[in-house]
């Protein structure tokens, strides 16, 4: 009897390994069943966060339409709708909301600096750059900087002016510059700051405002309006993509005029 008991047990170790095996190969499986849930799980979340983010960079989109209600137009230089960056400026909340787009969008993107132009790019560029840890260059009138190169002069829906400058040593070979303004127009002003960063060799990442005007994009021959497109073509700076948050389309907030208001704007 004890050496039948002896056999038995003999017999039962000799499945204890393939038991083992056939445990750990069941537990295999279910770790990468479950693998796979939390992959399909991150994947998912990863694709709703570049979803939202997506979102943020839509012109005309929802933060646009919330930020939209803070530029005003006013009668001005003789234009019917003068868009005022000075209601947004004012509400601390919406500025931010507009610097952490912008930071959003050119952080993924990826730049080396970021250029303000003279005077309202001096306001917006500073706190994107800031955002991003990244040098702010400033671009200016003529006269005001030393140590700089010029631009030719340039046309804007104002008039001709006489170009911009950038000091010569705040942009190398191959640096990625994000060129930022308040509004885009004509594409006059961009098209000089432009100019500049290619004259010392640098690439425009992208010409970026809050504004941009659509109507001047490439308007039909009939209209008289001068186009943006024929403007960067003529110039071989085609390939510099325009991009703007909000447009002309939902600017539609009638500024209050007080009793007595005069069309004072000066050229500058």
């Amino acid at each position: 009897a004890m050496r039948s008991k002896k056999n038995l047990f003999n017999r039962f170790l000799s499945f204890v390994p393939i038991l083992t095996l056939l445990s750990l190969g069941s537990i295999q499986q279910d770790i990468a069943a479950q693998g796979s849930t939390i992959s399909a799980e991150t994947t998912t979340t990863m694709a709703e966060t570049c979803e939202d983010k997506k979102k943020e960079y839509h012109q005309d989109g929802e933060d646009a339409k919330q930020i939209a209600k803070y530029l005003p137009y006013f009668p001005f230089k003789g234009i019917p709708r003068f868009y005022d960056i000075g209601g947004f400026l004012a509400e601390p909340e919406i500025f931010q909301k507009i610097i952490d787009i912008f930071a959003s969008r050119y952080g993924e993107i990826g730049i080396d600096s970021v250029a303000g132009l003279d005077a309202r790019g001096f306001i917006l560029g500073p706190p994107i750059a800031l955002a991003l840890k990244k040098p702010f260059i400033m671009m200016r009138k003529k006269g005001k900087m030393p140590n700089s190169i010029d631009s030719e002069e340039y046309n804007t829906e104002y008039g001709k002016r006489s170009g911009m400058t950038v000091q010569r040593d705040k942009i190398k070979k191959g640096d990625r510059v994000l060129v930022i303004d308040d509004l885009v127009a004509t594409g006059g002003t961009l098209s000089s700051a432009v100019s500049l960063v290619h004259a010392l060799g640098g690439t425009v990442v992208e010409c970026a405002c809050v504004v941009e005007l659509k109507m001047f994009i490439d308007p039909p021959e009939e209209s008289g309006l001068p186009s943006r497109t024929k403007l960067f073509k003529a110039q071989k700076m085609e390939h510099v993509p325009v991009w703007g948050l909000i447009s002309e389309d939902i600017l539609d907030v009638e500024a209050k005029l007080p009793e007595g208001y005069v069309d004072d704007g000066e050229e500058h």
